[in-house]
C-alpha cells in the first residue's frame, strides 16, 4: 500500500526567501513529494535610482535608503527580493521613459525570467542529489512567457494540463488558471471552460478516486475563497470598521470535486483564507499566504491507498 507525504506550498509571488525556505523544508518534514502551485511571479519593479558620486537611493515599504556601498546595494537587493518585488538599478527618470515608451512591461518580464531560472538552478542543486520530486506550475498571476521556463526545467516537473504519478497508486491533475476576477490577470477562464479543462484531465485519470486535484483557484463556498467584499472601484468594503468578506472561489472546482471526488484538492489564489474543509469526501485545502513578510505557509498530507491519513497547516 503506497503511503506519500505531500508538502504543498503556493503564492509565492516572488519571494526568493519563501523559495529557499520551501526548498530547505522539504527534507525537514521529510515530505516524499514537493508541489509548488500556482503565482510564483512577483507584482512590481522596485527602481533603486542611481546618484551622484557612486551613490543610490530607494524608497521601500516606508523607509528610504541613501546607499554608499557595494554590500549595502547587494543587501537591500536582497531586501527587496525577499519581500517578492524586483529590484533594479535604474538611472534618473529610466522607469518612467520606459513606461512611456511602452517597455516598461517587457523590463518586468525579463526580471522574472531572471528570478525564475535562479529558482530553478536552485532546486536542481538542492534536490537532485536527493532525488526528491518537485512539482510545478504557473497561476492567474504569471505571464505565459514563464511556461518554457518552466517546461526546460533542469529539475522538476511542469503539471499543468497534465496526469502525473506522484507514487504507484496516486495520480494528480493540475491547473493554473483561476475563474475571472477584477484584475482581469494574465490567466484566467470562465467557469465553463474551468469545467471542461478539468473534465479533459480527468478523463486521462486511471483512477480517479485515488487522485489529487491540483487546481490554483479554491472551491467556491468553502471559506477557502473569502476575500475582502469590493465595490464597483475596487475599494474594500467596511461596515462599523470591520472589513467585509465575501466568496469569490470558482463554482466550477466545487462543482467538480462534489462530483468526482478525488482524495484531496490542493488550492490557493485567496491569500488570507487559509484552512482545511471537506467537499464529501474530498478534503480540500488553502495553506494561504503570507509571502511579503517572508513567512512560508503550506500544508503537509499524507495519502495511504484510498483516504487522506494526516493533513496539518504549517508555517516557518
Amino acid at each position: 500500500m503506497a503511503r506519500t507525504r505531500l508538502y504543498f506550498v503556493t503564492d509565492l509571488h516572488g519571494s526568493s526567501k519563501c523559495f529557499r525556505k520551501f526548498i530547505n523544508a522539504g527534507s525537514i518534514y521529510k515530505a516524499d513529494v514537493m508541489i509548488l502551485g500556482g503565482d510564483v511571479a512577483g507584482k512590481a519593479i522596485q527602481s533603486i535610482v542611481r546618484g551622484p558620486n557612486g551613490t543610490w537611493t530607494c524608497s521601500f515599504i516606508g523607509t528610504t535608503y541613501m546607499i554608499t556601498s557595494d554590500a549595502e546595494l547587494i543587501e537591500l537587493e536582497r531586501l527587496i527580493s525577499d519581500h517578492g518585488y524586483y529590484p533594479y538599478r535604474a538611472e534618473p527618470g529610466e522607469l518612467e521613459t520606459r513606461e512611456a515608451g511602452g517597455t516598461l512591461d517587457q523590463l518586468f518580464v525579463e526580471l522574472m525570467v531572471e528570478r525564475l531560472t535562479g529558482w530553478l538552478n536552485l532546486a536542481d542543486e538542492r534536490l537532485r542529489p536527493l532525488g526528491k520530486p518537485l512539482y510545478f506550475m504557473l497561476g492567474n498571476d504569471d505571464p505565459l512567457e514563464l511556461a518554457g521556463l518552466l517546461d526546460r526545467a533542469p529539475w522538476g516537473t511542469h503539471d499543468e494540463g497534465k496526469v502525473v504519478w506522484l507514487d504507484d497508486e496516486h495520480e494528480m491533475i493540475s491547473w493554473g488558471y483561476s475563474n475571472i476576477t477584477p484584475w482581469h490577470s494574465h490567466r484566467e477562464q470562465t467557469e465553463e471552460q474551468l469545467t471542461a479543462s478539468m473534465n479533459e484531465m480527468a478523463a486521462r485519470l486511471s483512477h480517479p478516486e485515488r487522485a489529487v486535484l491540483n487546481v490554483h483557484v479554491p472551491p467556491y463556498g468553502t471559506q477557502l475563497d473569502e476575500a475582502p467584499r469590493l465595490d464597483e472601484n475596487l475599494r474594500v468594503q467596511a461596515v462599523l470598521g470591520q472589513v467585509q468578506f465575501a466568496a469569490v472561489g470558482s463554482t466550477a472546482v466545487r462543482e467538480f470535486e462534489l462530483g468526482h471526488q478525488p482524495l484531496l484538492g490542493l488550492h490557493g489564489h485567496i491569500h488570507e483564507a487559509s484552512g482545511i474543509r471537506r467537499l464529501g469526501r474530498t478534503v480540500v485545502i488553502n495553506p494561504g499566504s503570507d509571502y511579503s513578510t517572508g513567512a512560508l505557509n503550506g500544508a503537509l498530507i499524507t495519502v495511504d491507498r484510498d483516504k487522506v491519513s494526516a493533513h496539518q497547516l504549517v508555517r516557518g
